[in-house]
């Protein structure tokens, strides 16, 4: 519980390019592909992975490997 407290406080003061990304993956019912995340976003590869690098080191996301691909989830609602 204590977590969950912790990952809204995180997604109340997220801004910009983390904000974005959040409501994207939110907006696909919690789980959306790193790359569809790409195309949505409008950003290189190497950007959109810096996002999510730093979003999954504040505990709001993980990242699970399909096949070749990355499936991105919200780790806490």
């Amino acid at each position: 519980k204590e977590l969950g407290d912790k990952a809204k406080m995180f997604v109340k003061a997220l801004k910009g390019d983390e904000k974005k990304a959040y409501e994207l993956i939110m907006a696909s019912q919690g789980a959306v592909f790193q790359s569809e995340l790409v195309e949505k976003m409008g950003y290189s590869k190497v950007k959109v992975s810096r996002i999510l690098d730093r979003m999954e080191g504040k505990n709001l996301i993980e990242r699970r490997r399909r096949g070749l691909a990355n499936m991105v989830l919200i780790k806490h609602r």
